[in-house]
């Protein structure tokens, strides 16, 4: 008896799937490629819950829009142990931007940092920022608005490196000009409280993957420890105004765990001889390198309280 024909299976991956004709490209796709331009890499269940929709057809989408290279997975996500069973993580491919070029949009090319993890989970607390202001009826102030600003000092403006913030430290008894920039780009947090606009500006995140020391001695390298001494040189110094123009700033301290938190924590409390700071605000995010689970896209950034040394607790919503 001849052998039964093998029939073929079509080509199908997780990671690199091939497109099965040439996509239309629809609005709904070219809001997707605008989004990408914001955020280097987001996940599916972000980009899902940030643009709406069906997550069926959403998925579909995404995989037919990779195999036609208008989108990219990340190789690196492939690094962790569970990768199989996380939602996707996606970029911005070469013709998803060059699309936005052909119809006119003026967009900046999205630049991939080296440390994957950090970039991730930078652009998924900034999403959460996003997300809790839209649904919470709050505005969230881009790095767009802030530029159109007549607060924003011209020679800002023109700065090569906008987002560095110049400061003067002591260092051995030695006067050292430096600066210090933040994760993500300077945005802000603007709702209305008995007729008057309150603002809460801050000048981008600290995303800390727990792979950098919390307490060095060695103030060369970066460490925790660096950063509390250089922002709080820049709230004393009052450089958040001559910058940015902002009239108060916030700093938000995103890390891994709890206990790495409070050890943080703890390094701001001696730094400040126990009297802390209102500046800094803490919370928690699961890494991608953590063995956490990690939950379902949120508002939480913006809904939920953080953690504060010598202050009560901050909510962007009610404080």
């Amino acid at each position: 008896m001849a052998a039964a024909a093998e029939t073929k299976r079509p080509y199908t991956s997780r990671w690199k799937p091939k497109g099965d004709h040439e996509p239309r490209l629809s609005e709904r796709d070219i809001a997707l490629f605008k989004l990408l331009t914001r955020y280097t890499y987001l996940p599916s269940d972000y980009i899902i819950a940030l643009l709406r929709g069906d997550k069926r057809a959403w998925q579909h989408r995404l995989k037919h829009l990779t195999g036609s290279d208008y989108l990219a997975r990340p190789k690196q996500q492939r690094q962790h142990f569970h990768a199989n069973y996380r939602p996707l993580v996606y970029a911005l491919g070469e013709r998803g931007f060059n699309a936005l070029g052909e119809r006119g949009a003026e967009c900046e090319r999205p630049r991939a940092r080296g440390n994957f993890a950090h970039e991730l989970m930078t652009n998924e607390v900034m999403a959460s920022f996003e997300l809790g202001a839209r649904d919470s009826g709050v505005r969230v102030i881009s790095w767009a608005d802030i530029l159109q600003s007549q607060s924003l000092p011209e020679s800002t403006r023109r700065s090569p490196k906008p987002f560095h913030i110049p400061i003067t430290i002591t260092l051995d008894g030695q006067p050292i000009d430096t600066h210090i920039a933040a994760d993500g780009a300077p945005f802000g947090i603007e709702r209305v409280v008995d007729d008057r606009r309150v603002y809460f500006l801050c000048p981008g995140i600290e995303a800390d993957c727990g792979t950098e020391p919390i307490d060095a001695s060695d103030f060369a390298r970066s460490s925790i420890y660096k950063k509390f001494v250089l922002y709080l040189a820049v709230e004393v110094q009052g450089a958040y105004r001559s910058h940015f123009g902002f009239p108060s700033f916030y700093v938000p301290m995103i890390t891994t765990n709890e206990t790495r938190a409070r050890s943080m924590m703890d390094v701001l409390s001696r730094i400040t001889g126990g009297t802390g700071s209102k500046i800094f605000l803490f919370k928690t995010f699961p890494a991608f390198t953590s063995f956490e689970k990690p939950g379902p896209p949120s508002g939480r950034m913006v809904t939920d309280d953080w953690q504060r040394v010598g202050y009560p607790p901050f909510n962007f919503l009610s404080s």
